[in-house]
């Protein structure tokens, strides 16, 4: 097999799965459009584990408030 031919297959390689993946990426663009990420609130249960461990790493403190910093 001469090395052209040899070039040839791995340059549509190439071609080949530079398309598949641009394809996947609109793909996923689409289901982010279509199912958009839901923003959650504070649940009890987060809090409650986030207190818990924090006075578990640390004894006799009092968790005041707990919130998300952005």
């Amino acid at each position: 097999m001469p090395s052209s031919e040899l070039l040839l297959i791995c340059l549509s390689a190439i071609v080949v799965v530079f398309i598949l993946l641009a394809f996947l990426a609109l793909v996923m663009r689409l289901i982010m459009a279509v199912f958009p990420e839901k923003i959650i609130a504070s649940d009890s249960a987060y809090v409650a584990a986030i207190a818990s461990v924090v006075s578990t790493m640390y004894p006799g403190t009092k968790i005041s408030k707990v919130e998300e910093i952005k």
